[in-house]
């Protein structure tokens, strides 16, 4: 820590950490296969005889507790080592295992550390030839210190509203497996994410009281803090079978987001005029994701793969942007006068939508011994369509007249390699590579914002056309084990065109 940045904080810390393990079965360290002579009264081996074996234990828990005692900023000893106290224990380590119906086998394995955030398990179920169960929890906490910033020419210190802060993350999850032979091998899963809690910002407020006389004296070293509640659902479906010469892969994968955020912070703090912002942000995603691939091997020279992937994501934003005599304050709370740069809003809705197509597609060619040529193609499809709407609040006209916005995108790219190596010539390497990449695609973008006269709207069309293009040619020399040599020469391209026709209107 540093000395100068928290003068009003003794700026050391000292912990005292006391350990106790408990290990209540232990895996015995004999090796399977070796048998153990039998010994006399005078600790000889007995010829032909071996004792007996001592069992194996594969199961044990282990226990173990801690404490500190610190002093100094705790926030930050709690950060950088990412422990806390003053007591915190449980159970280090777990496993269990047991056999199920002969080849089945079923285990558990888990922690759990109280008062640390430290949590998890994992259950396995599993049968050759048939296939698995497994379940999962997790969790873990990260500290935060609140503290801010510190202005060495007046000693300007502003406390943080929340000193010590914390997240937790975590992860509930289940997959099941089907294997069964000569069926195709199917994954399912289902995870549930979380992240909770509050953490710092470096986004400070700003305070004029620095002791400047000359110039601006404002300066941002006010602590700021984010409030954070944070979800997320996931599926997805893995599907693969070998026919014949070739491997054919099917997959899915389903994500819902659920994001309630805010940034919290101040202006002209310990002025008169101090404000207080809350900035909030819920943000709600639902993805869809498919794809299919293939593997042929036509013979042990020749493959050839293909793939082929298509998303879809839909998203809802809505939120505001607030300046209170308080944190989380209403628009109508009462507040003494907003600055010209206080820049806030109201009902903030957007929504965006994506849709992407992916077509891949490749072959590597053995046509001599040492010769290699690998060609790819790939071919992308993307569309984007946004629109956001709200109302700003450091303007007042009659009536309100929202800040309105609309994007929409549509690009097609080509992207195609081409690629020869040779390693006919002892130690050497010689390789030629050509790639290139061609665009095509529109954007419209309009937007309605308000004046003293009332709205205005611009709009914007552009019309994008791209061809970028590499050459590269070079070698690798391997003289001896421990030194190479390696030369290349490439020429890259690009042209850009881009088109614009844009209109105004009141």
């Amino acid at each position: 820590m540093n000395t100068i940045r928290f003068p009003t904080c003794a700026c050391h810390a000292r912990a005292i950490t006391l350990l106790l393990c408990a290990v209540f079965c232990a895996a015995a360290s004999l090796r399977a296969g070796e048998p153990v002579p039998k010994t006399n009264a005078d600790g000889q081996a007995v010829p032909g005889e071996t004792a007996a074996e001592e069992p194996t234990y594969n199961n044990w828990i282990e226990l173990s507790i801690g404490g500190l005692i610190t002093s100094g900023d705790t926030a930050q000893f709690k950060q950088e080592h990412g422990i806390t106290g003053p007591v915190y224990g449980g159970i280090q380590d777990l496993h269990y295992e047991q056999t199920i119906d002969k080849n089945g086998q079923f285990s558990i394995d888990g922690h759990a550390l109280y008062d640390a955030g430290d949590y998890g398990i994992t259950l396995n179920l599993s049968k050759p030839d048939l296939g698995y169960v497994r379940a999962g929890y997790t969790q873990f906490r990260t500290w935060y210190d609140g503290n801010g910033g510190f202005f060495p020419v007046n000693g300007a210190f502003f406390p943080p509203p929340f000193q010590e802060m914390h997240i937790d993350r975590g992860e509930a999850w289940v997959e099941l497996g089907l294997q069964l032979p000569d069926w195709p091998e199917l994954i399912v899963r289902y995870s549930h994410q979380f992240r909770t809690g509050q953490k710092d910002s470096t986004s400070w407020g700003e305070t004029s009281l620095t002791g400047i006389t000359d110039g601006s004296s404002s300066r941002k070293i006010v602590p700021a803090f984010r409030d954070i509640d944070e979800t997320r659902d996931i599926v997805t479906l893995e599907m693969s079978k070998t026919f014949g010469n070739t491997d054919i892969g099917l997959g899915m994968r389903y994500e819902h987001n659920n994001n309630n955020d805010s940034l919290n912070l101040e202006r002209g703090a310990g002025d008169a005029n101090q404000r207080f912002i809350t900035q909030k942000e819920s943000n709600s995603l639902d993805l869809f994701s498919g794809h299919a691939t293939t593997e042929t091997h036509f013979s042990d020279s020749l493959w050839l793969t293909t793939a082929y992937s298509y998303t879809t994501l839909s998203n809802d934003l809505t939120g505001s942007r607030i300046y209170g005599p308080t944190y989380n304050s209403s628009y109508s709370d009462p507040i003494a006068t907003l600055s010209p740069f206080d820049h806030g809003y109201l009902n903030l809705a957007g929504t965006s939508n994506v849709h992407q197509w992916v077509i891949n597609l490749n072959l590597m060619w053995l046509p001599a011994k040492d010769l290699t040529i690998l060609t790819a193609l790939r071919y992308t499809n993307e569309n984007r369509q946004t629109s956001a709407v709200f109302i700003e609040t450091a303007r007042r006209t009659d009536p309100l007249i929202p800040f309105t916005a609309n994007s929409f995108e549509n690009f097609n790219t080509f992207a195609e390699t081409l690629e020869l190596r040779y390693a006919g010539v002892a130690n050497w390497l010689f390789y030629a590579r050509g790639e290139w990449r061609e665009q095509y695609g529109d954007i419209h973008d309009s937007e309605t914002h308000d004046t003293e006269g009332g709205g205005i709207t611009d709009s914007v069309i552009k019309n994008l056309d791209l061809l970028w293009q590499k050459y590269t040619v070079g070698f690798n020399w391997y003289p001896l084990d421990r030194l190479n040599l390696s030369a290349q020469y490439f020429y890259k391209s690009l042209r850009y065109d881009n088109q614009s026709t844009a209109s105004h209107q009141s």
